[in-house]
């Protein structure tokens, strides 16, 4: 091996600075991007920033706006009422429990002790730690923290506190009138093969006719196994869509950018002047000024690559915006890239973390993308969104003592014109979160 000096020529990719902020502008959201660009007018001097007029809210109402399902956005005057968006503490489940709990008579200790149980409940109200992990924690026997378990346990809603689905489901049937001593063997004994609807198993065992055990199944059903999924801790996020799919008034579809959050970044002529005066200052000030170029280009980029974005999404899926999911046609990234001329990372990235508002609701922009199904002529057009609403509508209208296997629904898609095999039907179900034909069955007495 001879060392030595050597000249090599090689390529690759520098990512620059400018580069670097271009792609991660284009990755922000309307409100990130709004934060973003304030905390720059903060960092550099010669970035000015206009903040556009508010939009009218009643103006800008549209088809989507006016559904019954936003109209609680609205207050008794048809005003747009901000408030109505914000979560009240009072849903905090930690917070109904100690309410109560200020109601239940416990010496302070034991209230201590009830309060740490209370916060180790999770999301549904099950206790998410052991009987001895708390021991081991509060330092006090493990009959007293069953003692205070227990007066957790009747509490509201009924079901907190439970260690576990059948504990749970108990709790609730002691609180009913119930006179079925087989209800009580069912979810002590036999929940498993209760899930997994093997009645004819539990017939025989537990000795009763399918038409008891149909009404055993009801009342077990009618039952919360998650009690207090209703409470949640997290305040919901505003949501800004980046589009807007909207009707003129001819009623013909037209797509328009939500820049109303997104100030006007301009050069401060008066500060940039002042800078100018001072020798000093003068690396500072070409330093500042060409990271205000960059923010410019940066920007005039994002939009212009967003632009053309929804300009494509609406002519590629105006059906789909017209019609709902049914008519979403197959559409790719790729697709999308060579269509408005930019790398596939672009618009995987112009995609990311943004929503379009259109007649039928507010949506990911991810969610218009879907696979074809193959490459024949006959399933050109199917997208596997297609094939996921026939698979629910099949499931649907399938009888419920006799459910469709998914080899049945494969044969019947394909006597639609949708070839798939048995595992991409068994994909799309679990997707849907559909259970298998053996649990979706149900006793037909």
């Amino acid at each position: 091996m001879e060392l030595g000096l050597y000249q090599t020529q090689s390529m690759k990719l520098v990512m620059t600075q400018e580069l670097r902020q271009a792609i991660t502008i284009l990755q922000y959201p309307t409100l990130e991007l709004s934060q973003f660009l304030h905390q720059q007018a903060m960092e550099n001097p010669l970035i000015d920033l206009q903040e556009k007029q508010p939009v009218d809210v009643k103006s800008e109402r549209t088809s989507t706006t006016e559904s019954d399902q936003d109209s609680w956005f609205y207050d008794e005057d048809n005003d747009f009422n901000p408030v109505n968006f914000i979560k009240s503490e009072d849903d905090s489940l930690q917070l109904h429990l100690l309410e109560q709990l200020a109601w239940v008579e416990l010496t302070d200790e034991d209230k201590a002790i009830a309060e740490y149980m209370i916060y180790c409940l999770d999301e549904n109200g099950y206790l998410d730690c052991s009987l001895g992990c708390l021991q081991e924690e509060l330092d006090v026997p493990i009959e007293k923290i069953e003692i205070i378990l227990k007066r957790i346990q009747q509490l509201e809603p009924i079901g907190v506190g439970a260690r576990s689905l059948s504990e749970c489901l108990m709790l609730q049937l002691k609180a009913t009138d119930c006179d079925k001593p087989v209800v009580e063997e069912i979810i002590k004994h036999h929940l498993d093969a209760f899930a997994d609807k093997k009645f004819s198993y539990l017939s025989k065992t537990l000795n009763i006719t399918m038409k008891d055990l149909k009404e055993v199944e009801d009342f077990i059903r009618s039952l919360n196994p998650r009690p207090c999924s209703g409470f949640e801790k997290d305040r919901p996020e505003w949501v800004e869509p980046e589009f807007f799919i909207e009707q003129d008034k001819l009623g013909d579809l037209y797509v328009r950018m939500n820049e109303e959050l997104v100030p006007e970044v301009s050069l401060n002529e008066r500060y940039f002047r002042i800078l100018k005066q001072h020798g000093e200052a003068k690396s500072y000030l070409e330093n500042q000024l060409q990271k205000f170029e960059w923010l410019k280009r940066s920007l005039d980029q994002r939009r212009q690559t967003l632009q053309n974005l929804g300009e494509y999404l609406l002519q590629a899926q105006r059906a789909f915006f017209e019609n709902g999911y049914e008519a979403l046609r197959p559409m790719t990234l790729k697709e999308v890239a060579m269509q408005i001329d930019v790398h596939e990372s672009t618009i995987s990235r112009a995609v990311k973390n943004k929503t379009i508002q259109t007649p039928k609701g507010t949506i990911p922009l991810k969610s218009l993308f879907t696979s074809k199904l193959d490459k024949t002529n006959q399933m050109e057009d199917t997208s596997s969104a297609q094939v996921k609403i026939q698979i629910q509508r099949m499931v649907d209208a399938e009888p419920k003592h006799k459910p469709l296997s998914d080899q049945k629904i494969a044969n019947s898609l394909k006597e639609e014109g949708i070839d798939i095999s048995r595992r991409t039907v068994a994909k799309y179900r679990e997707e849907l979160r559909i259970p298998s034909s053996s649990k979706r069955k149900s006793i037909v007495v």
